[in-house]
């Protein structure tokens, strides 16, 4: 991308600013009279046409201002947006919730995403945390009927698996239960690769062979991602709540158009976000999406057009991988129109994965 003038910079900057905030296209005299620019409005209106050329915005039509497109957002996320950090009472009051619920693993997800969705009144998406691939902590084998068993897989990241097994020949809940304590500590701590090793040099009886083939297919399959469970939460926040409408108000002709239009672009953008978020219920996306993100540290957004997926070409996304790769761990993020405030959202999904990191460290010890 052609460096920007500082001037340019400048009337970028201001120009995404004001979009982001009023969600209406932006003339050069707003930006002038708004933010005091040092400029004329007919040298902003220059320069506003340079950055049009350099696809950095465009006018929707010809009496309209401009609003930024995926690549003004990408360059004003890269060089010109300040990134704010949470205030000190936000930070207390998440650690207190987490707190609350430190010893209940199930209850992390949904935090975690209730707190990004309320923090940033948009969607919030995540995966529960898991290891990427499965490891033996302990198994139970429960008869059922003389030739079925209910096989119970307890890992190494917490998470249970089941599976019904069909035997061979009628088995006692008594040999069940002694070959489960006779193999727990032989199977303890092995993914699949090692357990199926072992199992080349053991000779396991009909009943075990059965046993340790059905937990065999539950490690393999541990750590494909189009198994995982994804949690959305708070649909409905979408609409930025910051914003209060003035429907039934008596305002100026040129302020109620424009707030006419906001409100339009707002509801565009709530059905958008609805489909989208349905998309990734369905797991066709996110799954995917999680597979090619990479596995370093750090926040990574993805704006507009940038995503491969024509559903997701409308809205932006703030995501970020917590825990400790070949560890336990998930991505979590946000979900949001391409204008949403990229600095607030890259703050708190950072902030959110350093708390999941911390509570991991301590149950898990991913350090």
């Amino acid at each position: 991308m052609t460096p920007l003038s500082p001037r340019k910079q400048q009337i970028l900057r201001a120009l995404v600013e004001e979009y982001i905030h009023n969600a209406t296209p932006v003339a050069s005299e707003t930006l002038v009279r708004k933010y005091e620019l040092p400029f004329s409005s007919a040298t902003v209106r220059h320069e506003l046409a340079g950055l049009e050329e350099a696809n950095l915005i465009n006018q929707p039509h010809t009496s309209a201002g401009r609003v930024p497109t995926d690549l003004g957002y990408r360059y004003f996320v890269e060089h010109l947006m300040q990134e704010s950090a949470l205030l000190l009472d936000e930070q207390r009051l998440i650690r207190h919730m987490f707190y609350q619920v430190q010893d209940q693993l199930d209850q992390w997800v949904r935090l975690t995403a209730s707190v990004m969705a309320r923090l940033l009144h948009s969607a919030a998406v995540m995966t529960p945390p898991r290891s990427s691939e499965g490891r033996i902590k302990h198994f139970e084998v429960l008869s059922v009927t003389d030739l079925s068993v209910h096989l119970i897989l307890v890992l190494m990241d917490g998470s249970v698996q089941q599976q019904r097994l069909l035997l061979e020949k009628p088995t006692q809940q008594d040999e069940l239960s002694a070959i489960a304590a006779r193999l727990n500590p032989l199977f303890f701590g092995k993914n699949a690769d090692e357990l199926n090793e072992f199992l080349m040099t053991y000779e396991p009886a009909p009943v075990e062979r059965i046993i340790s083939n059905g937990i065999v297919r539950i490690l393999e399959q541990h750590g494909e991602m189009e198994g995982d469970v994804f949690f959305g939460e708070d649909i409905v926040n979408i609409l930025d709540q910051s914003t209060v409408s003035a429907v039934g108000l008596r305002l100026p002709p040129e302020e109620e158009r424009a707030e006419r239009i906001r409100k339009m672009i707002e509801e565009l953008e709530h059905k958008r976000l609805q489909k989208v978020m349905d998309d990734l219920e369905q797991k066709r996306i996110l799954p995917v999406l999680a597979s090619h993100l990479p596995s370093s540290d750090g926040v990574q957004v993805i704006i507009g057009g940038e995503n491969q997926w024509d559903e997701m070409k409308d809205v932006s996304l703030v995501l970020a991988r917590y825990g400790q790769q070949g560890k336990v761990g998930g991505l979590l993020g946000i979900i949001g129109p391409t204008r949403m405030q990229y600095g607030r959202a890259i703050a708190v999904v950072r902030y959110m994965s350093q708390v999941m990191n911390e509570l991991l460290a301590d149950a898990y010890g991913c350090e």
